[in-house]
């Protein structure tokens, strides 16, 4: 089973693109609209007075999931559900649980469970579509984005998100969405290092080749426009695609590849997104999110500069094996920071440099008031430029068994990413921590491994 959804109806790109949404605006005035919102310690006081019950364990575990505290949100999930075996929402915490740890059947088990409960619920047919989406179960993936868009959830964004996803269906349908050709022992294919990104040769529909960046941190696979142009692509729907800086949004155009090839792995039928950044453009006709090519253990050996693919698991009893987590098609990972603090952090070979968020920073002791912390540096995106960055010094990064030094790392907002997602991201792992590493991703497992 191939850990590639189907459809990606959150497109998300990484630091070319960091991700990042615009939310609507809402009316906070009860728990789970301050949840949805972000706004959790408004959210704890108003449960705060309430008296102990399973909805109320099953919203501590909410906000706990939010947070990133995995283990705790699945103990407050399981005893609600062992005072009261229909609570809907302790069902869906567990669904979202599974499939962040890849067991997508216990997923729509338990997602089916929920909406079962609560069908009026517009977020547990979303997600109950995505986990369809990934064991490729087309007319229940449509079924459910159809109800999710009958039940006309405030969210503008995601139903232009999911309207396209029922595009893309017709235009997939009967089609085996991509479909991996390859050798039993597929060739390493070679990268080039340049501006602290990867890049890597592609053909696309039979021409080429053409420049690619090799990004663990997107999504989606994305073309720029001029090579869709060059291509004579048409486009079969539009999309949103979230990214930093400005409005943090802008609309994308989706394609139908027929064939992507690198080294001797050919993807077969792919929807691709667009960007029209001329910054992104001069660097790369395109960006391989890497996660079309989870039929495969993959490693990024970035001293040997060569992108290893596998059809089982490699032999290396020397790495470092790191449980992940995985949303969106990303991985998260669990980082101590200078002993005494911790953020799940995302794995993202599309990162110039590793970056912290504002959150984390604070955590750190930085923030926009500390004198100095401000910085004047030009970063930007899909979105438009970023924001207040800050700069914190003295940081050490821990993994576990590996661990990376920096007399400063920027730090940026990435609360809009957390709330698309919704779980806190502490920030990104880029160039600088990984490039004296081979990292090898097992999406099947959602497992990250290390090695010198």
């Amino acid at each position: 089973m191939s850990s590639r959804p189907a459809l990606v109806l959150m497109a998300l790109t990484s630091f070319f693109i960091l991700p990042g949404a615009a939310f609507q605006s809402q009316t906070a005035d009860s728990v789970p609209d301050l949840i949805a919102q972000d706004e959790l310690q408004k959210a704890e006081a108003l449960l705060k007075d309430q008296a102990p019950s399973p909805e109320k364990s099953a919203l501590q575990g909410e906000i706990e999931y939010r947070r990133g505290d995995f283990e705790k949100a699945g103990s407050l999930y399981a005893a609600a559900l062992a005072t009261d075996s229909r609570n809907a929402r302790a069902y869906f915490g567990q669904g979202k649980l599974a499939m962040a740890k890849m067991r997508t059947k216990a997923a729509i088990r338990l997602l089916s469970r929920a909406v079962e409960l609560a069908p009026k619920e517009p977020q547990y047919r979303l997600y109950l579509s995505e986990a369809y989406g990934v064991e490729r179960n087309m007319p229940e993936q449509r079924k459910h984005l159809e109800a999710y868009i009958a039940l006309n959830p405030k969210d503008e964004d995601r139903i232009t998100e999911a309207k396209a996803g029922l595009e893309m269906l017709d235009v997939f349908k009967g089609i085996d969405i991509g479909k991996v050709e390859a050798p039993a022992k597929p060739a390493a294919v070679r990268f080039r290092k340049s501006l602290n990104l990867i890049f890597a040769d592609v053909m696309v529909n039979g021409q080429g080749p053409f420049n690619f960046a090799i990004d663990t941190g997107a999504s989606q696979t994305v073309f720029s426009e001029a090579l869709g142009n060059r291509l004579g692509l048409k486009p079969v729907t539009t999309t949103i695609i979230h990214g930093v800086g400005g409005l943090g949004k802008v609309e994308s155009k989706i394609y139908k590849a027929d064939e992507l090839q690198i080294g001797d792995v050919k993807i077969k039928n792919l929807p691709v997104g667009t960007f029209d950044d001329p910054l992104i453009t001069a660097l790369a006709d395109g960006i391989i999110g890497t996660a079309m090519l989870s039929d495969f253990v993959m490693t990024v050996n970035y001293p040997e500069s060569r992108l290893e693919l596998f059809r089982e698991a490699p032999k290396d009893d020397a790495a470092e094996r790191i449980p992940a987590w995985y949303f969106n098609n990303l991985l998260l990972v669990p980082v101590q920071l200078n002993d005494d603090k911790r953020g799940n952090f995302i794995i993202d070979t599309g990162a110039v440099t590793t970056v912290l968020s504002h959150t984390t920073a604070a955590m750190l002791g930085v923030n926009e008031n500390t004198p100095g912390a401000k910085i004047a540096l030009p970063l930007g995106g899909v979105g438009g430029m970023q924001g207040t960055i800050l700069q914190v010094p003295d940081v050490t990064m821990k993994t576990g068994e590996n661990s990376e030094s920096f007399e400063r790392l920027i730090a940026i907002d990435l609360k809009p990413i957390s709330k698309m997602i919704e779980t806190e991201i502490g920030g990104v792992i880029g160039f600088d921590f990984l490039e004296n590493y081979k990292l090898t991703i097992d999406y099947n497992n959602a497992e990250v491994w290390l090695s010198k």
